[in-house]
């Protein structure tokens, strides 16, 4: 779907000049994809009256009418998403339902590994005994996110494997996995009625597959009028062309989305955030997300955008920058989807020691000023940290790489209107 509405806006960024006639077309090019993706009919003409009205409107002073109008896109787009949810870090009991192939189990383990790396104590129950192999995959799973586990591969009645795991289990967080069926029969509505009534749960998750498409908005109300949930979380959106249709379909449902699976491994699992997805999706860069990263940091997000980036600052945070995945978070983020040298996006836990143990060798002048290291000074910092000259010279290099990333930033060009600017400054407008 979004591939679809990302090729009307590129066609549209390349005009020259926009007036009525360029508006109109783009919103005949949104309604064409978003029809064709089976987003509802009426929902699509009530978007395309607010984007016509709001484009021709009044705009922000000193955005372009171009800006103003790709603004008013990215913004009804998100709407469209419906809102990012409020997941909070606290005591719960979740029941996860869904039908067969939704990916429950492999959810249930990310979700406990999601509440671990936030302090939370999760345990898992598998309550899916239908499935042979159910057991066996979610007590891999739990061992792997290094959690709490109880199940009973024998079981016939999953109500009563989560009784006796409610007493067996002295956890924070307690996940259920129930079972599925081909479709939301008598059979799965008595069995999640008994589980809930046993559990109690604080959320009741559906679990749905992206792919299918608009047809989530159905399932969605189906499980709601017979179970009742109270959230939603969508699998398989690394790989299906119909996520957006289906987030669309849940958002227009009432049902709201609360994660995403965004492929197999237990760290892929994100908390939904409609404005982040209309970004990756339709190409404009996450900025505010890479500011996020940088305030992770404790760096101050505006000196380095404002090009004081120093060789201290970047002795004081390097450490940080090793944790799992930040480094590589960091530059996914940015408008060139990562593509850097690869000594700033592979740094290891020993080099960062290794330059650490340079710049402690380093004169104040130096750290203020690496500009000043020649030849002899080089010479003598390889020596007095135990490296080689070859390693200072590549610490300077990779300081100087990161440093000019951050002055092709500004704060104006973090604005969401002055984005065709930044772009430009990066080379890619």
């Amino acid at each position: 779907m979004f591939d679809r509405v990302k090729e009307s806006i590129q066609k549209f960024s390349g005009k020259s000049g926009v007036d009525k006639e360029a508006v109109e077309e783009l919103v005949k090019d949104i309604q064409r994809d978003l029809i064709q993706a089976d987003v509802d009919v009426g929902l699509v003409s009530e978007l395309s009256d607010e984007i016509r009205q709001e484009s021709l409107g009044d705009k922000k002073q000193g955005l372009s009418r171009k800006e103003h109008v790709l603004e008013v896109v990215y913004n009804k787009m998100e709407e469209l998403l419906g809102e990012e949810p409020g997941i909070e870090i606290e005591p719960q009991k979740i029941l996860l339902c869904g039908l067969y192939g939704a990916g429950k189990t492999t959810t249930a383990g990310k979700l406990a590994d999601y509440y671990r790396k936030r302090g939370l104590k999760p345990g898992l129950i598998a309550a899916d005994t239908d499935r042979p192999a159910a057991y066996d995959q979610l007590k891999q799973l739990a061992d792997q996110a290094d959690v709490e586990f109880y199940g009973e591969p024998e079981a016939e009645n999953p109500s009563k494997v989560v009784e006796r795991g409610l007493k067996e289990l002295d956890v924070d967080v307690l996940i259920v996995d129930s079972a599925g069926r081909n479709s939301l029969d008598e059979d799965l509505k008595e069995e999640l009625s008994e589980m809930n009534n046993v559990l109690n749960p604080d959320n009741s998750y559906l679990v749905m597959p992206a792919d299918i498409g608009q047809s989530a908005k159905d399932q969605a109300l189906s499980f709601d009028e017979a179970v009742g949930i109270n959230g939603v979380i969508m699998t398989k959106m690394d790989s299906s062309a119909k996520g957006g249709g289906a987030l669309v379909a849940c958002s227009t449902s009432g049902s709201q989305v609360k994660f995403i699976g965004t492929g197999e491994q237990l760290a892929d699992l994100e908390v939904y955030d409609p404005v982040k997805y209309v970004s990756d999706m339709l190409g404009q860069p996450d900025l505010e997300s890479l500011l996020e990263k940088v305030e992770e940091l404790e760096t101050n997000p505006e000196e380095l955008l404002e090009g004081e980036f120093t060789l201290e600052q970047f002795r004081d945070q390097i450490a940080q920058v090793t944790e799992t995945g930040m480094m590589e978070e960091m530059m996914q983020q940015l408008p060139f989807g990562g593509k850097m040298p690869d000594n700033i996006s592979q740094m290891t836990e020993e080099k960062a020691n290794a330059y650490e143990f340079i710049m402690d060798s380093m004169t104040d002048e130096e750290i203020q000023d690496p500009s000043v290291i020649n030849k002899s000074r080089r010479e003598r910092i390889a020596e007095g940290s135990g490296a080689d000259t070859g390693e200072v010279r590549e610490l300077i290099k990779h300081f100087n790489q990161t440093k000019n990333m951050m002055n092709k930033f500004d704060k104006g060009s973090m604005k969401r209107g002055n984005m065709q600017d930044m772009m430009q400054k990066l080379g890619l407008g």
